[in-house]
């Protein structure tokens, strides 16, 4: 008699709790659960749960249950459980055993009938309710990207070069100017995780550069299937577990790599990752390579998700590596904000940068270490330029620096060190002397500042200099007096120098880097979409053996 009388309480209850309510609106799901009751009939909701009988309460009548139908049908409802086309969020599971730990054992006990807080809260019968709306992320359709919790962005790169690290802040620059505190992004660097002898990488790269034949013969041997095969066997041991370590810890909703040898190892970590956890949630992956037309092979993996390019050039090497046009995107280097932003006329910046105004500027930059002949391409060019003025970048090579300032100039020179407003420099001045880094010519032709090659590292810039001379933007020359007659050459020409700037600003992509973003924002949306029955399935199996 008991037993008859305790379900038709239960009955009521349901009955008095479940509204049938008409709709011709979006989706609503309804979650409950009630914990199996012991075979004698009493005893509360809380305690020890077996997972056999967990398990198999997802199937009856007495355990978790989901009441869900699409638009224009009639929806069942608790008054307080309904959600609008929700996607359950990270941190689900934390968020409910933050709410069972505020409440405690005693508040699951039969006949209670409390409110453990927004978001979960047990009736007469046992049950254990839970009320989404508080618990997962919804979907705001006024903004483009609505979070309540920041998306993590993992941006790695290594220190072999500086042009690396420059693209990696240029995408997280973007990502904070276009999204806020809406993202949260972290630059790594996984120099330290790698492995003896690879931990020490940027000093063999360093030295090799300065010995072309060593790294030529490095480039090309890496290139191959073989010695790719061979070299990341070597490179993995170590940085895969290192990298799966840190993801497990910062739990990322999207990695991006901006070098060559690390889409191998990451992806090697995601999946280990996945293979070792049951969570249903994909982390994606994506490349944004940083080499403007000669490509190492590895920037180019099946395995991502996508691999921006920006080039013609580097598009069609991914195409022989075997990437699809779906994963393929052209949109250009990723360059600073800052240049996509000028509008101050020449006249104005170089009032402000305390340059002389109307005389014509070349500027001579080395990149980030100040690397190449500038010292003697800035006396070649002072012998000869003629009312005109020079500004020398030395980046971080100080000894270049104060060498150049000790020296008596015929023309007027400024010497400057590492400077963080080089869109402003550029702007202001109407030609550049560089070497053929991807970074400085994508800048250079945002700028329109036409280009005089002067210097390029082996392989992954050779292929820059024919780039530029094809595209009618600049020349090269690794001899100063040649680079400083054709300097002046440009400069006696006025007309064919606007031409060749009008070329450069054809060229430029000021906006590629915002685009990048907003691709790998789609990116993340796209992964981040889960299916809250399975998630909530699992979710209450493990919540049913927890002590409470």
């Amino acid at each position: 008699g008991g037993s008859r009388r305790e379900r038709e309480s239960r009955e009521r209850e349901t009955k008095d709790i479940n509204v049938a309510n008409d709709h011709e609106d979006e989706d609503h799901m309804t979650y409950s659960y009630t914990p199996p009751q012991s075979p004698r009939g009493s005893g509360g909701g809380g305690g020890m749960v077996s997972p056999r009988a967990a398990q198999e309460a997802t199937s009856t009548s007495h355990g978790f249950s989901l009441l869900h139908s699409s638009r224009k049908t009639t929806t069942m409802t608790t008054t307080s459980v309904t959600t609008t086309s929700m996607k359950a969020g990270v941190g689900l599971r934390h968020k409910v055993l933050a709410r069972l730990a505020q409440f405690g054992r005693s508040g699951l006990r039969r006949g209670s009938g409390l409110s453990i807080g927004a978001g979960i809260w047990s009736g007469k019968s046992g049950g254990l309710h839970l009320d989404l709306q508080d618990l997962v992320e919804g979907e705001k359709k006024r903004t483009p990207f609505s979070v309540q919790a920041p998306k993590k962005v993992l941006i790695l790169y290594k220190t072999t070069g500086g042009g690396h690290k420059a693209s990696a802040q240029a995408l997280k620059d973007a990502f904070e100017e276009n999204y806020g505190d809406k993202i949260e992004i972290t630059m790594l660097d996984v120099l330290p995780l790698c492995a003896p002898p690879f931990n020490k990488s940027d000093m063999y790269y360093d030295f090799m550069v300065k010995h072309p034949f060593l790294w030529r013969g490095a480039f090309a041997w890496s290139s191959t299937r073989w010695g790719e095969r061979v070299g990341f066997a070597w490179y993995k041991v170590g940085l895969v577990g290192n990298l799966k370590k840190y993801f497990v810890e910062s739990q990322p909703d999207l990695v991006v790599s901006v070098h060559p040898l690390l889409q191998v190892p990451s992806l090697a970590a995601l999946k280990a990752m996945r293979d070792e956890s049951d969570d249903p949630r994909r982390i994606p992956f994506a490349t944004v390579v940083t080499d403007y037309t000669t490509c190492h092979a590895t920037w180019f993996d099946k395995g991502v998700d996508k691999c921006f390019v920006p080039t013609v050039e580097t598009k069609e090497f991914g195409e022989r590596r075997g990437l699809t046009s779906s994963q393929l995107v052209m949109h250009g280097l990723p360059i600073r904000p800052a240049f996509s932003k000028l509008s101050a006329s020449k006249a104005r910046l170089r009032q402000k940068l305390g340059m002389k105004r109307n005389r014509s500027t070349v500027l001579i930059v080395g990149g980030g270490d100040g690397m190449g002949p500038v010292e003697e391409t800035c006396l070649a060019l002072d012998n000869r330029l003629e009312g005109g003025q020079i500004v020398v970048i030395c980046g971080r090579n100080e000894k270049l620096a104060k060498r150049l300032r000790r020296h008596k100039w015929a023309s007027n020179v400024v010497i400057l060190g590492f400077v963080s407003n080089m869109h402003e420099w550029m702007s202001a001045s109407d030609c550049i002397v560089t070497k053929a880094g991807p970074g400085t010519i994508a800048e250079s032709l945002a700028c329109g500042l036409p280009i005089m090659l002067n210097n390029f590292i082996p392989c992954q810039e050779a292929g820059n200099i024919p780039w530029v001379i094809d595209n009618g933007v600049g020349d090269f020359s690794n001899e100063p007096e040649e680079v400083a007659s054709t300097v002046l050459r440009w400069f006696a020409d006025e007309k064919g120098l606007r031409r060749m700037r009008k070329r450069t600003l054809a060229l430029g992509r000021p906006k590629a880097t915002f685009q990048i973003v907003d691709d790998l924002v789609e990116l993340m949306k796209k992964y981040r979409t889960w299916d809250p029955e399975k998630l909530l399935a699992r979710e209450m199996r493990k919540l049913a053996t927890v002590s409470i």
